[in-house]
């Protein structure tokens, strides 16, 4: 009789690639630009990353099989602004009701930033045709940009930031349909504490997660920037209104903020996405290597999100360039 002796390292490594696990890892960032405002949704097999390109007069899309790098992605120009446009930023793809839809902002001369939203010809292929832009909000004349869709107990919601008051702060609107926005519009949130005015007071960036019946927002704080940029939270259970500010429950201070030993700053404006096996939650953002050059330094990065016990997210220390950190569960390549 022959027997093999196996480490226990050895035997955890062939467990693990039995359940599809690997031992590949992988270091930010995502991609070796200026890649602000990142945003990436899963459709199919594929990931597919929207930002806010230096242009500012094009969306573009790229698609990548995994999560970890777009460095060599497919690209398409889904959308160019028309003449007298500029300004498009922080755009987001979203699946609502079986159809893809991406919201964005942009600009004229002659007024601040106004929320539009194009459709997909075809919700699975992204890199197909979009239609023409939509305004959303037509009625309602104030700067509106980083808008996002919330789905609550059966409803939808748009929440963007706005400067009506005078600080950048987060507004909710229900939708009628995914390009409809109906009335009433509240304030749901403006920025007052000293972590969340850091080289100037504002709330944005908002995106939600999901668990438990709970909708979590986690938006951005500080200015965009500066190093201080963060993140923080705000959540609500499914069973109540979340047209009441009152409702919310509200974290006092930062989720995930700069990490010095690391080299991470201005961490904000995050996403969020799923593992190719759909069992991990991923965070997409940008950060900058330094406290000093962030205007075209903000670069797309990813870190993985946990859950605590009571459910909410937990959030990592975001991780430098030299970091190592295993790939997504179900990634096969880097």
């Amino acid at each position: 009789m022959i027997r093999y002796l196996v480490s226990t390292s050895m035997l955890c490594m062939l467990i693990g690639l039995a359940r599809g696990q690997s031992n590949l890892t992988f270091s930010n960032p995502i991609l070796d630009r200026n890649s602000a405002d990142p945003s990436v949704l899963r459709v199919g097999d594929s990931y597919y990353l929207t930002l806010s390109e230096n242009t500012e007069t094009e969306l573009t899309i790229f698609k990548s099989p995994i999560l970890t790098s777009f460095r060599n992605a497919e690209a398409k120009v889904a959308y160019t602004t028309p003449a007298g446009y500029t300004d498009l930023w922080a755009s987001e793809m979203h699946e609502v009701d079986g159809e893809l839809y991406i919201y964005f902002t942009m600009r004229t001369q002659e007024k601040d930033h106004r929320m539009y939203v194009i459709k997909a010809d075809n919700p699975s292929n992204p890199m197909g045709n979009w239609s023409d832009a939509i305004r959303l909000l037509p009625d309602w004349d104030y700067g509106a940009i980083d808008g996002t869709v919330m789905k609550h107990n059966g409803q939808i919601y748009f929440v963007w930031a706005s400067g009506r008051t005078g600080r950048l702060s987060i507004y909710i609107a229900p939708f009628v349909n995914a390009t409809l926005v109906a009335r009433p519009i509240v304030l749901l949130r403006q920025p007052e504490q000293d972590w969340e005015c850091q080289g100037g007071c504002v709330n944005e960036g908002p995106f939600f997660i999901y668990n438990r019946n709970v909708s979590y927002m986690i938006f951005s704080a500080s200015s965009t920037w500066d190093p201080g940029y963060c993140l923080t939270q705000m959540s609500i259970p499914s069973s109540k209104d979340p047209m009441d500010p009152q409702n919310w429950d509200s974290l006092i201070g930062p989720v995930f903020s700069r990490n010095d030993e690391e080299d991470v700053y201005t961490t904000g404006h995050a996403s969020f996405t799923v593992s190719p096996d759909l069992t991990e939650t991923w965070m997409v953002y940008h950060g900058t290597v330094n406290t000093t050059h962030i205007n075209g330094f903000r670069i797309a990065r990813i870190e993985k999100i946990g859950w605590n016990e009571d459910g909410s997210p937990a959030f990592p220390l975001p991780h430098g360039f030299n970091h190592a950190q295993p790939v997504p569960s179900g990634q096969t390549s880097v």
